[in-house]
């Protein structure tokens, strides 16, 4: 499952893109992706609202989540006893800091050029690494912690802040809709194949494992 959720993940950001360069401009963007820049260039937010918006993409990038997600594991191993949980994780993380590069590798796509790009951004466009990383890792996180110790709270912070995250890569004029897009694309498939990959069951329970245990030896 894990294999073929990185390999259709990987394939999905392929199919996006293939689609772009068949039927758009790939370096300069499709043109309602230019209109739509052009119209939040023109958005005035208050200054501590944009302030916001600047430091917000740093939750998608790995200088925060590699070490948070290391902290986690330590804690889910040590403190929890779940390496289940940890190994899930692990996996997640894995996977999606390694697609992001694999992808701009194959698609050298240009930053746009349509408003001033603001803030942190590095090489290649497409695919966005922040919507990556914030859908697979920053989701995962909810559904790890609502496993371990059935918190809902981190679910309901996630969104908003992942909903700031990916309009700020646009907002910044760093990336173009599509790149968001094709990010989402692959780190919703990784969530998906990697949710039902290390879905709960209830043999590793106490309960289920006394269940198990109570059945007859056929």
């Amino acid at each position: 499952m894990v294999i073929a959720g990185y390999a259709l993940s990987y394939l999905s950001g392929m199919a996006l893109a293939r689609w772009l360069h068949a039927y758009g401009d790939w370096n300069d963007g499709l043109a309602w992706e230019r209109s739509l820049l052009r119209a939040v260039g023109r958005i005035d937010l208050p200054a501590w609202l944009d302030s916001v918006i600047m430091v917000m993409p740093w939750l998608g990038t790995n200088i925060t989540l590699l070490p948070m997600t290391l902290v986690m594991l330590a804690w889910l191993v040590f403190r929890e006893h779940r390496p289940h949980e940890a190994v899930y994780l692990a996996v997640v993380q894995i996977g999606s800091n390694s697609l992001n590069p694999a992808v701009k590798f194959l698609y050298d796509r240009a930053r746009p050029d349509v408003i001033p790009r603001r803030g942190w951004y590095d090489w290649a466009a497409y695919p966005s690494g922040h919507a990556i990383a914030s859908l697979a890792v920053l989701v995962t996180l909810a559904i790890v912690l609502y496993r371990v110790k059935g918190w809902r709270w981190p679910a309901f912070t996630i969104v908003p802040l992942l909903a700031i995250s990916l309009f700020s890569r646009v907002y910044l004029g760093v990336h173009w809709p599509t790149d968001v897009l094709g990010g989402l694309a692959i780190g919703g498939t990784w969530l998906a194949f990697t949710y039902f990959a290390f879905r709960e069951d209830r043999r590793r329970t106490p309960a289920g494992a006394a269940v198990v245990s109570a059945q007859p030896v056929l």
